[in-house]
């Protein structure tokens, strides 16, 4: 079986965390950007984000990608998978919850996801990359 670049998975984990803590509307503007080729402004506006904080968004995934064509690549086969998601994170009156634990955040929701609830971060990862090989197949 083929090894999955380490760029891929790095890029997954990124957006995984994202979504898991409740920044969906990242998911669906990069789709957008990389796939439909909105252009930043157009997005910004839509979905209420400065435009420099989008375009941030989209360099970090490009690099952890490796190229912008891998990039497309990951948002194309993995966004249903991330889409279809339910967030862990919910935002309530003064911070964040955490549905898995049940801990109050008060800050950095994606930082609670990534070193707290690393064990369903690396499965959701695992299991968009085998739907990637499957449907590549």
């Amino acid at each position: 079986m083929q090894e999955v670049p380490e760029g891929v998975t790095e890029a997954l984990r990124y957006l995984v965390v994202k979504v898991l803590a409740g920044d969906v509307v990242i998911l669906y503007a990069l789709k957008e950007y990389l796939i439909d080729g909105e252009s930043p402004s157009t997005l910004s506006h839509k979905y209420r984000i400065g435009k420099f904080k989008l375009r941030g968004y989209i360099q970090r995934v490009v690099e952890k990608a490796g190229n912008y064509r891998v990039a497309q690549a990951i948002v194309r086969t993995a966004f249903s998978s991330l889409a279809a998601l339910t967030p862990i994170v919910v935002k309530v009156p003064g911070g964040y919850y955490c549905t898995v634990c049940g801990r109050i955040l008060t800050m950095n929701p994606e930082r609670h996801v990534r070193l707290e609830h690393k064990d369903l971060v690396d499965r959701v990862v695992a299991d968009c990359v085998k739907l990637a090989k499957r449907s590549k197949s």
